[in-house]
């Protein structure tokens, strides 16, 4: 009984503290599960806003209870009601749907490029920089996502080609560190190399969603 009780808790503890940016093979399903959004976006957009709602919900509820150090079992229960709150929001609710996933899409892209501007352009140190970056990224995702609530069915796929192409990038870049030989001669995240593979993706992704229509 006291090894079924402990592989509960170790169960609960892992899922409660469950980082979905790391491991390999959470970057090996998302570069999988982000190719077939760029590609099939339009098909499952409402899948897509519920699984962002869901992870967005999920990882707030990490943020904002974490640091009280609640039991595993309460953090747990607090994370999913969140998440689920939030799936079924942006799966019911058309409009805040793509706010969410717009705006999750923003804040996961925006800071390595506006981390880079503000290297080049400000010395306030690395605290100020970094609140900066944080600030700018998260006014940037709001108003992208505000401006793509008024969406219709072309912007859908473009926002669907989008998230995908810039996603298998982003897990792509996540997954290099596991890489069984060196990779330091790599371009740095913030490179126009990657840049112009999101985007290559993203328009590849919004062309055969078109073509197939």
């Amino acid at each position: 009984m006291d090894n079924w009780q402990s592989a509960a808790d170790s169960f609960v503890a892992i899922f409660a503290n469950l980082d979905f940016r790391k491991g390999p093979i959470f970057y090996v399903l998302g570069i999988i599960i982000a190719g077939y959004c760029c590609m099939e976006g339009y098909k499952i957009y409402k899948m897509i806003l519920g699984g962002m709602g869901f992870i967005f919900g999920f990882t707030l509820g990490h943020d904002i209870f974490y640091r009280m150090y609640w039991p595993d079992e309460q953090l747990l229960m607090v994370e999913t009601v969140l998440g689920l709150i939030f799936m079924a929001l942006a799966f019911r609710i058309y409009l805040a749907g793509i706010f969410i996933a717009v705006f999750r899409f923003g804040r996961a892209n925006f800071p390595v490029y506006v981390e880079a501007y503000v290297g080049r352009h400000f010395e306030f140190g690395d605290v100020m920089n970094g609140i900066i970056v944080a600030v700018l990224s998260a006014i940037l995702a709001v108003v992208v996502a505000k401006l793509a609530v008024g969406v219709n069915r072309t912007v859908i796929v473009c926002i669907t080609a989008v998230i995908g192409g810039f996603a298998m990038v982003n897990f792509f870049v996540g997954l290099i560190p596991s890489f069984p030989y060196d990779v330091s001669t790599l371009p740095e995240p913030s490179s126009p190399v990657y840049l112009a593979a999101k985007i290559f993706l993203s328009a590849a992704g919004a062309g055969i969603q078109g073509f197939k229509d």
